[in-house]
C-alpha cells in the first residue's frame, strides 16, 4: 500500500512538473509576441511620421513610390499588430506563429520594395 501511495504521489508531482513547463513556456511565448507586436508598431508609428522626413537615404517627398510604400506598409503593420493582440488574448499560444510570419512578411516586402523602387 505504501509503494502505492509512493508511486501516486511521484506521478502527480511528474504531471505537476510538466503543466508546470507548459506554463511557463506559454508565459515565454507571450512575452516575446508582445515584444515583437511592440516592435512593430514601433516600425508603423516611425514610417507613418517620416513620410514628410528623410527617411535612410531616401526622401519620400520627391518620390512617391516610397511614400506609398511606407503607407501601406504601416498600415498592413498596424493591421498586423492588431491581430496579433486578438490572437495573443484570445487563442492558444501556437496561433502566435500566425503574427510572427505576416509581420515578418509584411517588413520584407517593404525592404524589398524600396529596394527595387530606388533602380
Amino acid at each position: 500500500m505504501l509503494i502505492l501511495f509512493c508511486l501516486l504521489i511521484i506521478g502527480l508531482k511528474a504531471t505537476y512538473q510538466a503543466h508546470l513547463k507548459e506554463l511557463i513556456m506559454n508565459s515565454i511565448i507571450i512575452i516575446a509576441v508582445a515584444i515583437f507586436i511592440l516592435v512593430l508598431a514601433i516600425l508603423a508609428i516611425y514610417l507613418l511620421t517620416h513620410l514628410h522626413k528623410a527617411f535612410l537615404i531616401f526622401n519620400p517627398d520627391a518620390t512617391p513610390r516610397i511614400r506609398a510604400a511606407m503607407i501601406v506598409t504601416s498600415i498592413l503593420l498596424l493591421a498586423t499588430c492588431v491581430g496579433g493582440i486578438l490572437i495573443l488574448i484570445l487563442m492558444p499560444a501556437k496561433w502566435n506563429l500566425i503574427t510572427l510570419i505576416v509581420g515578418s512578411v509584411v517588413t520584407a516586402g517593404f525592404a524589398l520594395a524600396i529596394n527595387f523602387s530606388n533602380s
